[in-house]
C-alpha cells in the first residue's frame, strides 16, 4: 500500500469520491473539452498513434480514454487514489480497451525507467501536489527524447480564483464527505460537484504565470514552450484573446496549458517553479477590477459569523449553500459569451448578504 502524508490522503479523497460519480455520459462529455482544446490549438491526436503514453495523474481516467481512443499502442495511467485507479480501470474495460492499465503511485517518485514514455499527459495535477517542481521534474524524467508533454496548471489572479480563495476560507473545517453529499441531495451537476470540490478543498491550490512555467519548462530541455492560446469558449485563456484589458484582468494569467518536446538536457539552472510559503504558486497582484468585490465579499463573511455566533454551534450546511451560489454565479458569468459583468456579481453578492442579513435577524 503506498503510504500518503496527511495532504495527500486528502487529495486522494476530494478526487477519487469526485470522478467515481460520473455515469458514462457525463464521462464522455467529460472528455470532449479535451478533444476541442486539442483542435484549437491545431494538434494533431496522430501525435498519440502508435505510442507509449503515461496519464500522470490520471483522476478518473480521461485522459487515459482520450489517447486510447487516438490510437496509442500503450497507455498507463498513475494516480495516488486507489479509488481513481479501480474507476479508471472500469471505466476502460466498459469502453473495451485492452491495452490501457493503472496503478496507485506518487508522481513525486515515478515506478518507470528514464525515457520510457514518448508521450506523457499532466491534465490539471501538478499544482496539486507538495512539490510541484520536483513532479514537474520526475515527468520529464520519464519522457523520452523528443516526445511531448501535455500539461495543464492553474494560472495566477483573476476574478475566479479570488473567490475561490474565499469560499476556501469560508469552508475550513467544513468535512469534504458530508459536502460532497449535500450537493448531490441539493441536485447540484456532477460536473460542477467535481470542479467545486476541486477547488474548495484541495490540499494545494496553486497558480502560475505563464513566464514562469515557460521559463522552468525551456530549462528542463523543452521546446515550444509558448504556452496555448486557445481553448473551448469558457476557459480564461480564451477569453484573454481580443479581451479589453478590463476583461483581462477578471482572467488573470488564464489557464496555462503547453504542448512541449523534450529536445535536450536540462540546463541545470535552479529556477524552480515558485512555491512561496502562502501555497499560491508565482507571487502575483490582482487588478482593481478583481479586488473590488472583497468588500461585498467580508460583508458575507460577516453575516455567516453572526448567524452562527447566534446559533451556538458550526452551520456547515449554510455555508456550503452561500458557496455554490457564489460559485454558480461567477462560474456561470465567466461561461457566458459576453464580457464579466461586474455589477450583476456585485449585485448577487449583495443580494446573499441582504438574504443573510435578514436570516439571522429572525
Amino acid at each position: 500500500m503506498l503510504t500518503m502524508t496527511d495532504e495527500e490522503r486528502l487529495t486522494a479523497i476530494v478526487y477519487g469520491d469526485t470522478f467515481a460519480l460520473y455515469n458514462e455520459r457525463e464521462f464522455d462529455e467529460f472528455v470532449a473539452p479535451l478533444y476541442a482544446r486539442l483542435r484549437a490549438n491545431k494538434i494533431d491526436t496522430s501525435v498519440f498513434r502508435g505510442k507509449r503514453c503515461l496519464d500522470a495523474g490520471c483522476g478518473g481516467g480521461r485522459g487515459s480514454i482520450l489517447m486510447a481512443q487516438c490510437g496509442a499502442a500503450e497507455v498507463v495511467g498513475v494516480d495516488l487514489s486507489a479509488t481513481n485507479v479501480e474507476t479508471s480501470r472500469t471505466r476502460a474495460a466498459e469502453k473495451g480497451f485492452t491495452n490501457v492499465s493503472f496503478r496507485q503511485a506518487s508522481l513525486l517518485d515515478l515506478p518507470f525507467d528514464d525515457e520510457g514514455f514518448d508521450v506523457v499527459w499532466c491534465n490539471g495535477v501538478l499544482h496539486h501536489t507538495s512539490d510541484p517542481d520536483r513532479t514537474l521534474t520526475e515527468i520529464t524524467r520519464v519522457l523520452k527524447s523528443n516526445g511531448h508533454l501535455w500539461l495543464y496548471l492553474y494560472g495566477s489572479g483573476g476574478t475566479y480564483w479570488y473567490v475561490v480563495d474565499w469560499i476556501r476560507a469560508t469552508l475550513a473545517g467544513v468535512d469534504v464527505h458530508n459536502c460532497i453529499c449535500q450537493l448531490r441531495l441539493m441536485g447540484t451537476p456532477v460536473r460542477r460537484i467535481a470542479e467545486w470540490i476541486d477547488d474548495w478543498f484541495a490540499a494545494f491550490l496553486r497558480r502560475y504565470t505563464l513566464d514562469d512555467v515557460s521559463a522552468r519548462l525551456a530549462e528542463l530541455g523543452y521546446d515550444d514552450t509558448t504556452p496555448l492560446a486557445r481553448g473551448v469558449d469558457y476557459d480564461t485563456s480564451e477569453r484573454r484573446n481580443n479581451a479589453t484589458p478590463r476583461e483581462r484582468e477578471h482572467m488573470g494569467q488564464g489557464d496555462v496549458r503547453h504542448f512541449a518536446r523534450k529536445v535536450r538536457a536540462p540546463s541545470g539552472h535552479s529556477r524552480r517553479l515558485p512555491d512561496p510559503p502562502d501555497g499560491k504558486g508565482s507571487p502575483y497582484s490582482d487588478a482593481s477590477a478583481v479586488t473590488q468585490f472583497s468588500e461585498a465579499l467580508a460583508a458575507i463573511s460577516e453575516e455567516l459569523a453572526s448567524i452562527e455566533a447566534r446559533a451556538g454551534h458550526e452551520i456547515s450546511a449554510m455555508k456550503i449553500i452561500v458557496c455554490a451560489s457564489v460559485h454558480a454565479k461567477v462560474r456561470g458569468l465567466l461561461e457566458s459569451n459576453a464580457a464579466f459583468d461586474e455589477q450583476s456579481f456585485a449585485d448577487h453578492l449583495a443580494g446573499v448578504a441582504a438574504l443573510l442579513r435578514h436570516f439571522g435577524q429572525r
